[in-house]
């Protein structure tokens, strides 16, 4: 119990430090960019394709990623002072509706962060295969983490949708960008170990389920942290 005490706090501290550390880094490496494409058939007989394209600064989505890590972090502490994280509560639908800014705040993490990654890594971007992407990666972890109610499973939906999107990104990446699609595979794994956590028991404990969530934070953010610099 102290064990895991300590853990959760030096997760939650490294989830507020990771902020200024942010914004030092934004300060002194150049912002990345990313060029993001849209097409459209201007005449269908002919097939004539037209392509607009637009480059965009990504520091907004590191930065928003990286601000949102701090809600959760402070979020879970103000949870754990209330008596709500606790090994003895279960991680139930009327919990999960209590707390739903805590939830909110996470998934924003993994939007944010996994846009910014999506957008990086696949630039030239078409903007629909981004939106797919982002959106069906976030809405599979989202079920899987859903609390375990009677009659309530839609696992295997979910890890066939969340399956399905990585193998396109990565039939995307196969050939390019080398070391950048580590930070990817990276947080491919977050993701299932944020999953696991969620689903390891047949009705999760909120204590489980925060030092879940505040380790996936660090670990999202610290990539983002290494991304942004690489």
């Amino acid at each position: 119990m102290i064990f895991q005490d300590l853990t959760r706090a030096t997760g939650l501290g490294f989830c507020v430090s990771q902020l200024p550390a942010f914004v030092f880094v934004m300060l002194y490496y150049p912002e990345p960019h990313a060029t993001v494409y849209t097409t459209k058939i201007t005449n269908a007989t002919a097939m004539d394709i037209a392509v607009s394209s637009d480059e965009y600064g990504l520091a907004v989505l590191f930065l928003g990623a990286s601000a949102m890590g701090v809600v959760v972090s402070l979020m879970t502490t103000q949870l754990q002072d209330a008596g709500l994280v606790d090994n003895m509560t279960e991680y139930s639908d009327e919990l999960a509706a209590q707390v739903y800014g805590w939830s909110a705040a996470l998934w924003a993490v993994l939007l944010l962060g996994r846009l910014a990654t999506v957008l990086m890594l696949c630039a030239p971007a078409d903007l629909y295969f981004v939106l797919l992407v982002v959106l069906a990666q976030a809405y599979a972890v989202q079920l899987m983490c859903a609390p375990r109610s009677h009659g309530k499973r839609a696992d295997t939906v979910a890890i066939i949708m969340y399956m399905f999107v990585v193998g396109v990104v990565y039939v995307e990446l196969h050939s390019r960008h080398g070391l950048r699609l580590v930070f990817w595979t990276a947080q491919i794994m977050a993701d299932v170990l944020l999953m696991v956590g969620h689903t390891y028991d047949v009705q999760a404990n909120t204590e489980t389920v925060a030092n879940c969530r505040v380790f996936y934070c660090c670990f999202v953010t610290g990539l983002l942290l290494l991304l942004y610099i690489a």
